[in-house]
């Protein structure tokens, strides 16, 4: 299996029979248009105006549930967004996949405090890929260290940094304010 970060909190997953795009980054972003035709697409959350990022696929999972898509495992599980009230109804997804043996957890732009479900879903995966960038808009650095120290992944991927050409809404904070908080090079 091949994990691609494609910029923003855009990942893509190819095995040997399956091909997932997460969180398709939107036109505006100043990243080139994603033409790879993929099994599935992954949303951790809608866009601001209640549509669906552009992307090509067989089928779209947008919502919490459990799906077994060409014998890969997906299990999605309510979330509420970094940008949401304390008190508001949870509108975003985590993601949890096993795919050709590996247990992969993504995390999109959401509160900084997992609840106990995410925390039980998330246990155990192999990969954890989360936003990075802070400033309100995602997980900061000292959140996405809180929440890899919380789960123990074997591995890590940072997403959704200030990354060049990418436009963001918000300023992001670079790459290496997270691997310094994270003690790595």
């Amino acid at each position: 299996m091949e994990i691609s970060y494609l910029g923003m909190n855009t990942v893509r997953l190819t095995g040997k029979d399956l091909a997932v795009l997460i969180d398709p980054y939107a036109k505006t972003s100043g990243l080139p248009d994603l033409k790879s035709h993929n099994n599935v697409i992954l949303v951790s959350s809608r866009l601001e105006d209640g549509t669906l990022p552009p992307g090509k696929s067989d089928m779209v999972i947008d919502r919490p549930g459990e799906y077994e898509i060409k014998g890969a495992m997906i299990t999605g599980v309510p979330a509420r967004l970094h940008i949401d009230e304390p008190t508001a109804p949870a509108t975003a997804t985590v993601y949890v996949l096993m795919v050709e043996g590996v247990r992969i957890g993504y995390l999109g732009n959401i509160e900084p405090k997992l609840s106990n479900d995410q925390v039980e879903a998330l246990s155990q995966v192999d990969v954890l890929i989360l936003p990075v960038g802070g400033h309100g808009f995602t997980l900061d650095a000292t959140a996405a260290t809180q929440i890899i120290s919380q789960l123990e992944p074997k591995y890590v991927i940072p997403t959704h940094y200030d990354d060049e050409g990418v436009k963001y809404e918000v300023p992001q904070d670079k790459l290496e304010v997270f691997l310094k908080e994270i003690g790595a090079s």
